[in-house]
């Protein structure tokens, strides 16, 4: 009979253990969003080529930076550039709360909120639709014009984010910071056959499509590092990729705070390639890889029913044994 009770009273203190009031959801977050160009490898086309790729820039922007490395270069340019147009990669960091600009289709700066700062970053609840609560990030710049001497074959691109709460006062949380690896294609313009076929899209010189001044280039994202949890494609479509990646918000107690939460990016602006893995971008002009960001809480793992009946069961035990005391 006593052990029944015991089994009773475990089962009670079990039910009302998880029948708590849920965590409060952090709510707001200002940020910083910085991305630089890590390194680069070039063809060694055409045979004796010199004019090499070239670093310039900084990440940081004149701030303090946020990435491990600290500041890098922010543009890398390729190309004769004497002679010719270089073709250029080019990254808009820093991007914060405070943003009022960004670029636009055509790589001209504009307002993003009406002139006004673009505020903060509010979480989504859990399994809630986020496409409306996207902040303004960093974006990727494309002048694609045709080049002679090296190309550009691969380039890494680091990028982070550090988000600081409103509420609880001073958490910061950096997310995971990511490595693009991007294989990039520098196609040729007039086709690969005499019927001047694409890697990507119609034949080249189709008017009005992404090859009508030449086969466009492309990038393929071939390697990503730095989330423990792994890259979550969760959305697409034929010029927008929806990706995200988990974070854990240390240094808050749990039992008021929610603290498992997922960063999701948004890249669009750019015909989708490769199964939604890359991007194609427009020969003779600027193309901007847009990027965009938002918070959403997701569920925290839980202690299974039977972890939470034995814990009941050794707390009663020690009850009793002081009681018997």
């Amino acid at each position: 009979m006593k052990s029944i009770k015991l089994i009773a009273a475990a089962v009670a203190v079990s039910a009302s253990t998880s029948s708590f009031a849920d965590p409060m959801l952090i709510q707001e977050w200002s940020f910083i969003n910085e991305a630089g160009f890590l390194s680069f490898e070039a063809t060694e086309m055409p045979a004796g080529a010199t004019n090499t790729p070239t670093f310039s820039g900084n990440s940081a922007d004149g701030n303090p930076s946020i990435l491990s490395t600290g500041g890098l270069p922010d543009t890398l340019c390729w190309g004769d550039a004497i002679n010719w147009n270089q073709s250029c990669l080019g990254i808009n960091s820093q991007v914060t709360n405070n943003t009022t600009q960004s670029w636009d289709a055509n790589g001209n700066l504009v307002d993003i909120n009406g002139g006004e700062a673009q505020g903060n970053v509010q979480t989504v609840e859990i399994d809630a639709d986020y496409s409306d609560a996207f902040k303004q990030a960093t974006a990727l710049r494309h002048d694609n014009f045709p080049i002679t001497g090296q190309f550009l074959d691969k380039v890494i691109i680091k990028d982070g984010i550090r988000l600081t709460a409103e509420l609880p006062i001073g958490v910061q949380v950096d997310a995971p910071e990511l490595n693009f690896l991007i294989d990039f294609w520098e196609t040729p313009n007039n086709g690969l056959d005499a019927d001047g076929s694409c890697p990507f899209g119609p034949a080249a010189r189709t008017p009005g499509s992404v090859n009508a001044s030449g086969c466009s280039d492309l990038f393929e994202l071939v390697g990503i590092e730095g989330s423990e949890g792994g890259l979550n494609v969760i959305g697409g479509g034929a010029d927008y990729i929806d990706f995200s990646v988990k974070f854990k918000v240390s240094g808050v107690d749990a039992s008021l705070y929610h603290r498992d939460y997922e960063l999701i990016t948004r890249l669009s602006g750019l015909d989708v390639a490769f199964d939604g893995m890359g991007f194609a971008t427009r020969e003779n002009g600027v193309n901007i890889l847009n990027a965009q960001f938002a918070v959403r809480a997701i569920d925290a793992p839980e202690p299974s029913t039977l972890a939470i009946f034995a814990a009941s069961l050794l707390s009663l035990a020690g009850f009793s044994r002081r009681k018997a005391k």
